[in-house]
């Protein structure tokens, strides 16, 4: 049987990997995360990957593919590419940064023109 494990290469400071793992964990992907802070083997083929930066979070398929720091719309096609479905509720959790921006700003505007 061949591995279908995607191997997630990022570290913990990183503010898009929540969004990444979100999609993942919703989606009920095997994954193994990878720090390339603790990993230098890691950290030089995410290097390799993308021009010599160590840009993450860098996803690697199993068909040999790799994703840089996807949009969660990006991530959700790739996944569904390889048959995971993903549902609302991750999709949510993953956009959640945003969703709280639109609601803050929504809510500022409000209050701009005498609405509440």
């Amino acid at each position: 049987m061949a591995d279908n494990t995607i191997k997630l290469y990022a570290h913990a400071t990183c503010p898009q990997v929540p969004a990444v793992l979100a999609m993942l964990k919703g989606a009920k992907v095997n994954y193994d995360y990878i720090n390339i802070h603790e990993d230098a083997e890691a950290r030089q083929y995410v290097r390799e990957v993308n021009n010599g930066y160590e840009s993450v979070p860098t996803l690697l398929f199993p068909d040999g593919t790799t994703l840089t720091e996807p949009s969660n719309g990006e991530l959700r096609e790739k996944l569904e590419a390889f048959d995971y479905t993903v549902p609302l509720q991750a999709r949510l959790l993953a956009n959640t940064p945003k969703l709280l921006f639109i609601a803050i700003m929504a809510f500022g505007i409000l209050r701009f023109v005498g609405v509440i």
